[in-house]
């Protein structure tokens, strides 16, 4: 098996596991308030799930390109999805199957045409840093000129959120690349740098939440970590992937927003307060 296949199914199973770790998370809170042993237990479960998925998505970009690893970062939405019809039994419609239906195909698609091993990533630390402050830069000075403007607001805290959550795959690259020289991954400082950035991008989408509206801002995150690393990946590490991985990039991007939006349009509505 190639590392580069082998890099796709790895990443497919950290993100599978990330988000079920999120999911376990949502269960646990499903259950009423009296049942607090029962309830915070199963939430419990979903931290060790989301820190042993962020280190399983870590060793895929030591496997393969962080643009590889980007494409595959959506997949993890169909788990969750399913998870949710079936154990959370939420309500679903044809639009959530057809969202997993599309990333699982793409999937696939990545997979099958994943053979050999791909040109080895070159790290540049200067692009890098370019590459994240302009993206960050522009999305904060967008904010502020719409910043009276409810939709754009959400989409550009969700892109921005988003944006964070897909620097983590960039620097996890880095880490693994170990520019530093370092003797373990406690002594990279490019380890705690993407640790942070998760923590950053977790904040921003929780103030975002306050800010706009889920149908604006969850597209735009699914979407910026997905679309980030892939693109950071080519311009600043000089990676790159064939036609057939491109198309299945794409078309896990379209399964993502898909599931997205089916998911914020089908939540109940607010209970109204006289």
């Amino acid at each position: 098996m190639s590392k580069q296949l082998l890099s796709v199914l790895v990443a497919f199973a950290g993100s599978s596991l990330l988000n079920l770790g999120q999911g376990f998370q949502k269960w646990g809170l499903s259950f009423p308030k009296d049942k607090k042993f029962l309830r915070w237990f199963i939430w419990g479960l979903g931290l060790p799930m989301m820190t042993g998925a962020s280190l399983i998505l870590q060793e895929a970009t030591s496997l393969g390109g962080a643009s590889l690893v980007g494409a595959m970062i959506g997949t993890g939405l169909a788990a969750i999805t399913l998870f949710s019809i079936f154990v959370l039994k939420e309500k679903s419609g044809a639009a959530e199957f057809t969202g997993v239906g599309i990333i699982l195909g793409s999937s696939v698609l990545i997979g099958v045409f994943s053979g050999g091993d791909a040109a080895a990533s070159v790290i540049d630390l200067t692009a890098l840093a370019i590459y994240c402050g302009s993206i960050v830069v522009a999305l904060v000075l967008l904010i502020l000129i719409f910043r009276k403007k409810t939709a754009m607001l959400g989409i550009l805290f969700g892109g921005l959120a988003g944006g964070f959550s897909g620097f983590v795959t960039l620097f996890q690259k880095v880490t693994t690349s170990n520019p530093a020289g370092a003797a373990s991954m406690f002594a990279n400082p490019f380890f705690y740098l993407w640790v942070a950035m998760s923590f950053i991008s977790f904040g921003i989408l929780q103030f975002a939440y306050g800010k706009g509206k889920a149908i604006h801002i969850l597209p735009a995150f699914a979407a910026s970590a997905v679309v980030i690393p892939i693109t950071g990946g080519v311009v600043c590490f000089s990676e790159t992937m064939n036609l057939f991985q491109w198309a299945g990039a794409t078309g896990v991007l379209a399964g993502v927003i898909v599931i997205s939006l089916a998911s914020v349009k089908s939540a109940p509505a607010p209970a109204k307060t006289e």
